[in-house]
């Protein structure tokens, strides 16, 4: 072959090297989308309090693209319409107490209940692994916000290696301030709100020294006696503090408002009624108007 065909053959040649790296830059990306869109992936989302209606539609969203559901039979029975056809697991309660401890920290009179939740939990997260390795994508339901004392939160450490998503709700603080009609950031002296809990073994900031600041206040009550918190508050509150008890934020059939101050609001509470789903709201806030009659 002389000197000219060879020159041919080889820009020929080059050419064709050229096409196909454009082609592999061009392909690969589309390729990659291709894989990372069929790729198992964990999802926490928030479904808001009360009724299914305060949803996010990006909630709705990723519910209806889930293979799998994890969550408490309570929430699925609430949105069984959005669950039908999809593999539901009931996740079961108080998964969240002691995740991460080893038992050699655990306090005597809780070992019981750690030896009865921790198979539970791992059993839980057995099941959703050999889900992900099927390439099913996993939507854990949450009431509320599930950043704000959610109970399914520890989901996120455990499966931290496949860059799990939140998907945030309305929380039930949001609908207690609806129910009032009143903002807590909003009140003559104060512009802060403080969102709190029972008192848990080892915290350091208890309701009485959250008090102290005299803003506003949230609490989360979660089976916590009514009366601790109302002893606790009267220790910095003045007994003039307006209190407010809102029972099923959110549910529009059921929801409750029930006004008073700390000095009396004993006596306008009948503690067997009050619910499962209540807060206490405290602060100059329950009562303030801007406009002065």
């Amino acid at each position: 072959m002389n000197q000219i065909g060879q020159g041919v053959m080889k820009q020929a040649a080059f050419f064709s090297c050229m096409i196909l790296v454009v082609w592999g830059i061009i392909l690969a990306p589309a390729h990659g989308m291709r894989k990372s869109a069929g790729r198992a992936a964990v999802y926490l989302v928030g479904v808001g309090p009360g009724d299914p209606d305060l949803m996010t539609l990006r909630a709705l969203g990723v519910i209806k693209k889930a293979d799998v559901i994890v969550c408490y039979r309570k929430v699925s029975e609430r949105f069984a319409e959005y669950l039908s056809g999809k593999e539901v697991i009931e996740g079961s309660h108080q998964l969240f107490r002691f995740y991460g401890k080893k038992r050699s920290s655990i306090r005597k009179e809780d070992i019981g209940q750690y030896d009865e939740i921790t198979p539970r939990r791992n059993a839980l997260i057995t099941r959703m692994r050999k889900e992900l390795k099927k390439g099913k994508t996993i939507a854990v339901l949450d009431y509320g916000d599930p950043m704000l004392y959610g109970p399914w939160v520890w989901i996120l450490e455990e499966f931290s290696d496949v860059r799990p998503e939140v998907i945030p709700g309305i929380s039930a603080f949001n609908a207690a301030s609806a129910a009032l009609k009143k903002s807590p950031t909003l009140a003559e002296r104060t512009k802060s709100v403080i969102l709190s809990s029972n008192d848990w073994p080892g915290k350091t900031d208890t309701i009485e020294r959250v008090s102290t600041h005299g803003s506003s206040m949230v609490l989360f009550t979660m089976k916590a006696e009514f009366d601790f918190f109302i002893n606790e508050l009267t220790k910095k509150y003045d007994s003039r503090t307006p209190v407010a008890v809102v029972m099923y934020a959110g549910y529009k059939g059921k929801e409750r408002v029930i006004a008073g101050n700390l000095g009396n609001i004993r006596k306008k509470i009948s503690k067997p009624e009050l619910p499962f789903e209540y807060l206490i709201c405290v602060g100059d806030f329950i009562t303030y108007r801007e406009k002065k009659k």
